[in-house]
């Protein structure tokens, strides 16, 4: 008697929990970032990476701008990232994967769950606001983390696409606890990009690992140079509305201006 009750119990949980994903995830768009080249028909999993520093100075501005506004460190760097792509895209309805916050590291996959966080930019809000919803988004996804992505996957059925990996093309990793980026590329790429940063004493450190099937290095450069752009208005400007935040390099302005 007390298996069937349990068995009850963890059917009605798990229905819950396809409840949460199916109504967040409705209707979820794909992300459309400009790439160098056509999309292959089969993506090829082929990778190159690409490693970055962020200063100590911009990495504390960023942990008391996180505490002032009452969010952890990680949404903050979450919401930077979805301007990014934002900017880069077009797009107000951002779509990203992270990995589910019992997971101490990407290096072990098979170990780790994926959860998916959407967010909705349109009306060009505040970062400060922007914030705000990141939080609860993100608050929502670790509530609602205990179900395999396989399974998230295999309920919504997303149309299938041999070129993308299904519901995300971009992951953004983050890990809070002192932990070495490997210098070691694999070759091999589930999403378009994914980016991972983790803490150190000596600021964040980080790499992108990107599909070059899609990307070109100095693509990837100009993305690394840009985030950095945006991470240093962002502090002392959370209140700016999101097209109001810096993105391009003082060279490429002095480039734009002259052109």
């Amino acid at each position: 008697m007390k298996d069937q009750i349990d068995s009850i119990g963890n059917s009605e949980a798990m229905e819950r929990l396809l409840d949460y994903w199916k109504v967040r995830l409705a209707n979820a768009p794909t992300l459309e970032l400009p790439t160098d080249r056509p999309r292959p028909a089969v993506q090829s999993f082929s990778s190159k990476t690409q490693q970055f520093n962020v200063s100590l100075d911009l990495t504390e501005e960023l942990k008391s701008l996180s505490q002032c506004e009452g969010v952890s460190l990680f949404s903050t760097l979450v919401s930077a990232f979805q301007v990014l792509l934002h900017r880069y895209s077009g797009q107000d309805d951002i779509v990203i994967g992270t990995l589910s916050a019992e997971q101490p590291s990407c290096l072990e996959p098979e170990n780790a769950n994926t959860l998916v966080l959407r967010t909705d930019v349109s009306n060009n809000p505040s970062f400060r606001e922007l914030l705000i919803q990141v939080r609860e988004v993100v608050l929502g996804a670790y509530t609602n983390q205990d179900i395999a992505f396989e399974k998230l996957v295999e309920t919504l059925n997303p149309q299938h696409d041999s070129s993308r990996n299904p519901l995300f093309q971009v992951m953004f990793i983050f890990h809070d606890k002192p932990q070495s980026i490997p210098n070691v590329d694999t070759g091999t790429a589930v999403c378009d990009l994914t980016i991972e940063l983790s803490e150190t004493p000596h600021g964040l450190i980080g790499s992108v690992k990107y599909a070059t099937d899609s990307f070109e290095t100095s693509t990837i450069d100009r993305l690394i140079s840009h985030s950095q752009t945006l991470l240093n208005g962002i502090v002392p400007h959370p209140e700016a509305r999101l097209s109001e935040l810096p993105l391009l390099t003082e060279s490429e302005c002095q480039q734009l201006l002259v052109e």
